[in-house]
Formats: structure tokens, sequence, C-alpha cells
């Protein structure tokens, strides 16, 4: 799904114009990607939570040429669904 889809879903549920609907999500996404930046694990209930992690340093391979390549520690960002929607998407 692709944000304009959601902001038209927003605007016919709830009677808000486009265009300030589309003010919203990108306020709420400025305000997550601040957060996530910032170390801070992002709480969507009741979907889940987004959590920046650490992942440590290892050694890849090239799959081309099966050569080592370091590959550094670093940051990734991690979805944890809720049991709600975990319970719902096996169902």
């Amino acid at each position: 799904m692709r944000r304009v889809t959601i902001v038209k879903a927003v605007a016919n549920k709830t009677g808000l114009e486009q265009k300030m609907v589309a003010r919203l999500i990108k306020e709420f996404l400025a305000e997550t990607e601040t957060a996530l930046l910032a170390g801070q694990p992002v709480q969507l209930r009741p979907l889940g939570t987004l959590l920046p992690r650490r992942r440590r340093a290892k050694t890849g391979r090239n799959p081309f040429t099966n050569q080592p390549i370091p590959v550094p520690e670093h940051l990734t960002l991690v979805f944890k669904p809720s049991r709600r929607i975990k319970k719902r998407l096996n169902q």
C-alpha cells in the first residue's frame, strides 16, 4: 500500500481534505524518523513497535567472487508486531 492510497482512504473515512491528511501523515513520519534516529523505540499500538537495533560486526562474502568482506557494526530498523497482529495474520 502506498502513501497516496492511505491518504485517500483516511480522507474518505474522516471527511478531511486530502491535503490535510497528507500533511498529517508527513508530520507523523517525520516525528517517527526523529525518534528512531535518536535511538528511541516507536510504539504504534495496536500494530507493533519499531526498534533501532545494533548489529555486530561480521565477515560477509561476495556472492560472485566468494571473497570475504568485512561488514562493520551498524544500526538497523526492526519491526516487532503485536500479539494481536501476529494472531490475526496466522488465522
